[in-house]
């Protein structure tokens, strides 16, 4: 029994392994072509292609004519002579498997489609990490950018300085507080796909900063114009109330009634001459 299930093993890890081998990754630009050529040599009497399953050309010599079905219709062309299967201004929904008979025989060979952004329509940047990185810091560790998302897979390099060489690297770079990494001026970046490549500028060396310094630059930035604004409010008040004061107070102010205010004494008006005149 347990000959057998060695025996079963050993089977099965080869018959995995051919499956995975003879699946393709084909990446593709969105909005660009897919083209899928399968591995296949002689006369060809018959082909059909499909996309996860569903059919996208058939053609069988003498009995059908060459015809296109499917969500890929009008973008697709089929060269009757090699099979290979042309695919135009592909999108990301069209990712997926595409498998091919030729012959009446399905061809081992399939093609898992892809689709990849260009990273010119892609932020690329070198992202400190923690932001009040500066000069007291033993370490820090810079990004090449955020996630990319459609744009992957990605491959990244890094420079260091301005004319030091692009090496390859991972998304992350740790860098430590030490006299090799003062003698460079800026970290760049750069990310690469299978269409494209982008690079990012030059950061300054977070070391050569002050404690803070990003983070103080923004409050700084954000704190000044309040408390600017806070004393012209302040100070426009206080002038409105003297002011006020001083237009209720005046001897010369005018009543409601026209007439000039007058003085009040031991907490009554004093008499008007013509009040005065009248007794």
């Amino acid at each position: 029994m347990a000959v057998m299930v060695k025996v079963g093993v050993l089977v099965l890890i080869p018959t995995v392994l051919l499956v995975a081998a003879q699946e393709q990754t084909k990446y593709f630009e969105i909005g660009g072509k897919l083209v899928l050529r399968p591995e296949f040599s002689g006369p060809i009497n018959s082909i059909t292609w499909k996309h996860k399953g569903n059919l996208v050309a058939e053609w069988i010599k003498d009995k059908v004519a060459l015809e296109y079905l499917g969500d890929l219709k009008g973008r697709s062309e089929l060269d009757l002579t090699t099979g290979t299967l042309t695919v135009s201004n592909m999108l990301k929904a069209h990712d997926g498997l595409f498998t091919v008979e030729i012959n009446e025989k399905v061809l081992p060979g399939s093609f898992n489609a892809v689709g990849v952004k260009n990273l010119n329509q892609t932020k690329v940047e070198v992202i400190i990490r923690p932001l009040t990185c500066s000069s007291e810091a033993s370490n820090c560790t810079m990004d090449c950018g955020n996630d990319f998302g459609d744009a992957e897979p990605v491959q990244y390099f890094w420079k260091n300085g301005e004319a030091g060489k692009w090496e390859s690297g991972n998304k992350r770079k740790v860098i430590i507080n030490d006299e090799k990494t003062l003698s460079f001026k800026s970290f760049t970046c750069k990310a690469k796909n299978p269409f494209s490549e982008k690079e990012s500028d030059p950061l300054e060396n977070p070391f050569f900063s002050k404690s803070g310094g990003s983070n103080n630059n923004v409050v700084v930035g954000v704190v000044v114009p309040i408390v600017l604004i806070a004393v012209v409010a302040v100070a426009a008040w206080l002038i409105y109330q003297k002011f006020i004061k001083r237009a209720s107070f005046c001897p010369g102010s005018a009543d409601r009634n026209g007439g000039p205010v007058q003085p009040v004494e031991d907490g009554k008006p004093a008499e008007t001459t013509e009040m005065m005149g009248k007794d």
